[in-house]
């Protein structure tokens, strides 16, 4: 388990090699011609497990901070209520399973969109790497059958932006922290501390989540409480291929050497 208690706001990292999204064919194509739908952190908190939905279900989505109390690796971890008013005062041990957690106070408004991307960990090498191979999960096929794979990721943000930026029902709060991001997995378990929009439980970490997240007014959503925001056509910097095809044959990336001369990058070549 996480020895670590940190309340502080984790800020998510934005460097990424390649972004993708996986569902079924036909939600695919209505998203390359500019449909971005999403849905609030309290749909995704309410989902039921051993449903077609469970894959896509976490309890502690609508969760900002969490107290544990417990053993942990640097000794007990303990809650403490403390009652004071002019007829008692009393301190009260709430146990050692207890749980304490603090949600965001708008779950149905807050939206998030889900996407999965190739970054590497900090030290230039992507998790689950093997010879410059990246397998992909075969649970990816409990999203659905095809993966929206997205070539110009800047050009993709740009017009994300412009639409969001232009829409009158979307708003900002700090603990966006500029509205995406890749999600950081840690043990959650008798965890104490921050987890916000971009902290998730280990067990989801095969899903390389990286999440658009951002508050709509309530009139701005559809019957269902989603959020339809439409980025016009994205079909030339986009394509859409099976999942199966990526099992089968799993990405390969080639690193090189470069060098900025004037305002283009030139590769550098190897020396033998």
């Amino acid at each position: 388990m996480d020895s670590d208690i940190d309340f502080q706001p984790h800020f998510p990292d934005k460097k990424i090699f390649l972004a993708f999204k996986v569902a079924d064919k036909p939600r695919l194509e209505e998203m390359r011609k500019g449909l971005i739908y999403m849905n609030s952190l309290a749909y995704f908190s309410s989902l039921e497990e051993n449903t077609s939905e469970s894959v896509r279900h976490d309890p502690l989505e609508k969760a900002y901070s969490r107290a544990s109390a417990g053993k942990t690796e640097k000794g007990d971890s303990k809650l403490i209520l403390n009652i004071s008013n002019k007829d008692e005062n009393r301190v009260i041990d709430l146990g050692d399973d207890a749980v304490v957690t603090m949600e965001f106070g708008e779950p149905n408004n807050v939206m998030i969109f889900c996407m999965s991307a190739f970054a590497d960990d900090g030290t230039g090498i992507i998790p689950g790497e093997v010879n410059g191979t990246i397998p992909l999960d075969k649970r990816f096929l409990e999203f659905g059958s095809h993966i929206l794979v997205i070539r110009n990721i800047g050009e993709f943000a740009n017009r994300l932006n412009n639409s969001i930026s232009s829409n009158p029902d979307v708003y900002w709060a700090e603990y966006f922290h500029e509205m995406y991001g890749l999600v950081e997995y840690k043990t959650l378990n008798n965890y104490s501390g921050h987890i916000g929009l971009y902290r998730k439980d280990i067990k989801y970490e095969w899903q390389r989540e990286f999440r658009i997240c951002f508050g709509v007014h309530s009139k701005g959503l559809n019957k269902k409480g989603a959020f339809e925001l439409d980025i016009g056509d994205i079909s030339d910097i986009t394509e859409i291929i099976s999942v199966q095809s990526l099992l089968d044959k799993p990405l390969t990336f080639k690193r090189t050497l470069v060098k900025k001369v004037g305002d283009k990058y030139v590769e550098v070549p190897h020396k033998n």
